[in-house]
């Protein structure tokens, strides 16, 4: 893991001085686990973006599938010189997966490669891997990658961390699993070591060794075949796991989730840092300024009827204890209640939480017909120990339905950052998944305390189909959301017909934010965060 200041300077973050030798990066990759069988199949989606936000002509990209055991099945390329959307579907493989006589039940890889001559800024792409059957959806953003060389590895192995921040469950129907195809270095012993948390903030520790991996073989560890988790979590608990482990040569974010035995169906998120052992200077932020809280984010409330939204809180950011206040919005952002210092939350608990928003507003007499988001403000006693890495889950699903899974979107509060108020605009895009009702809820929220600028947006959307392009506008009042619902817009149903789409989003406030969603009628959610 490279620190958050390493990483703002990378990425050439607003206000962030760029380090004088910054090698730029022509190569832009990621590499997904996929699946293909009765039950599952895979596809990944994306838009030629990078013509619309850096600006570059053309670019080239390379995919290669490859069998579990790291075989090369088959490398195609694509030149990308349209924004529209793409999707590559493991069905396209059909006559190699027959020849590997896996195709009933394929697991391997999918690598996709961006090459340009301009710089991409970005080592990894904005991918979304999407797993999908008759009853369901679900995805996931870029997660592993393969290093573009040695100084790429040896920076971002600046910290050697765990991997966490994602929901296990003890239920029997379920089953969770780690995944992630290993990169051209072998390993001869695989050793995983795990630390599992419960709500209580029980632990339970161990370890295991595997079989030797291949380069490039694709592993799926479903962890009951491992681990006794019925010692730690019951039928009906949810608890994280901190994942240790001694993989070398590819980014380890690894593609985390449940698998559902009964329902044959999937739930997906990735892995994020564990820093709670990190208490180095650079682990912790150093900006103050007292017009920002320290961090706060906006999540949208699916509370009606059977919804539920809840966040999960890991125990993985550095030592430290804080707040949490609840703003509640409605959707024109008019403020419905607020509620100071809610929920405090200890480091030294050491214990995985959830935090259900329909109870809290049902115990606050809030009216559940007038709330549609909340922001949630992080504020920190001791200003000099706020972490730079905090995240959350977001969880929303629907009670009652076969599937019982709800979305897990790894998300982070957004760190009061003064330099923000140097940006003046933001681009920003997102998928409609379009396999059960897709929509996107753009957010406007700041860490600032008083927040009261709207946001002019321009968005225009991508279909698989051709070039063609429909272009809407917005405007976003302060602490509002914009809620844009395939199912509800018939102009955008005709347009994509059925297959995934894309928006892109130019805006002229900085503080543009939001997920997308994708609602299956068996209780299903494909959920993640916008780019």
């Amino acid at each position: 893991m490279r620190s958050f200041y390493s990483h703002l300077e990378a990425i050439q973050s607003v206000g962030e001085s760029l380090v004088i030798n910054q090698k730029p990066t022509f190569r832009s990759s990621a590499i997904f686990p996929v699946l293909h069988n009765k039950y599952t199949s895979s596809k990944i989606i994306f838009m030629g973006y990078w013509l619309l936000k850096r600006h570059i002509k053309e670019i080239g990209l390379l995919y290669t599938l490859r069998s579990k055991e790291g075989k090369i099945l088959s490398r195609k390329y694509k030149l990308i010189d349209s924004a529209k959307a793409f999707s590559i579907h493991l069905g396209e493989f059909t006559n190699e997966m027959n020849e590997s006589g896996t195709i009933d039940n394929f697991e391997g890889s999918l690598e996709l490669e961006i090459f340009s001559t301009q710089d991409l800024v970005f080592p990894y792409p904005a991918f979304v891997l999407v797993y999908y059957g008759d009853t369901y959806s679900t995805a996931v953003h870029t997660v592993g990658r393969i290093y573009n060389d040695i100084e790429d590895l040896s920076i971002n192995e600046e910290y050697k961390v765990r991997e966490s921040g994602f929901d296990i469950y003890g239920n029997t129907n379920l089953s969770p699993f780690v995944a992630f195809t290993n990169g051209p270095i072998k390993n001869a012993t695989p050793k995983i070591s795990y630390e599992i948390v419960n709500a209580s903030g029980k632990t339970l520790k161990g370890e295991f060794v595997m079989k030797p991996i291949q380069a490039f073989e694709t592993v799926f560890i479903r962890l009951k075949e491992y681990i006794k988790l019925n010692e730690i979590l019951g039928n009906d608990e949810v608890g994280t796991i901190r994942i240790g482990h001694n993989l070398e040569g590819f980014f380890p974010r690894f593609a985390v989730g449940n698998f559902d035995d009964s329902t044959k169906t999937i739930s997906i998120t990735h892995t994020f840092y564990d820093s709670s052992e990190l208490k180095d200077d650079k682990s912790f932020w150093n900006r103050k300024d007292e017009q920002f809280n320290d961090s706060s984010i906006a999540i949208p409330l699916y509370i009606k009827n059977s919804f539920y939204t809840r966040i999960a809180i890991y125990p993985i950011f550095s030592p430290s204890d804080f707040n949490l206040s609840f703003s509640f919005y409605d959707e024109k952002g008019v403020l419905v209640k607020h509620l100071p210092n809610h929920h405090e939350i200890k480091s030294s608990d050491n214990k995985y939480e959830q935090i259900d928003f329909k109870s809290i507003v049902l115990a606050e007499n809030i009216n559940i017909d007038a709330v549609s988001s909340v922001n949630l403000i992080c504020n920190w006693k001791d200003k000099t120990r706020i972490p730079t890495r905090v995240k959350f889950g977001l969880n929303i699903g629907e009670e009652g339905k076969e599937v019982l899974l709800p979305s897990n979107i790894c998300f982070a509060p957004q760190l009061g950052n003064p330099n923000m108020l140097k940006k003046k605009a933001a681009f920003r895009w997102a998928p409609f998944v379009n396999i059960g009702n897709s929509e996107v809820v753009l957010t406007n929220s700041a860490s600032l305390k008083e927040y009261n600028t709207e946001a002019n947006v321009s968005v225009t959307f991508h279909r698989e189909a051709d070039d063609a392009i429909i272009t809407k506008s917005y405007v976003i009042p302060a602490n509002a959301v914009e809620v844009i619902s395939v199912m509800k817009d018939e102009e955008l149903r005709l347009f994509f017909d059925e297959k995934s789409g894309w928006m892109a989003a130019n805006s002229d406030n900085p503080f543009l934010y939001g997920y997308y969603f994708d609602f299956n009628e068996s209780g299903a959610v494909a959920a993640d965060h916008i780019f």
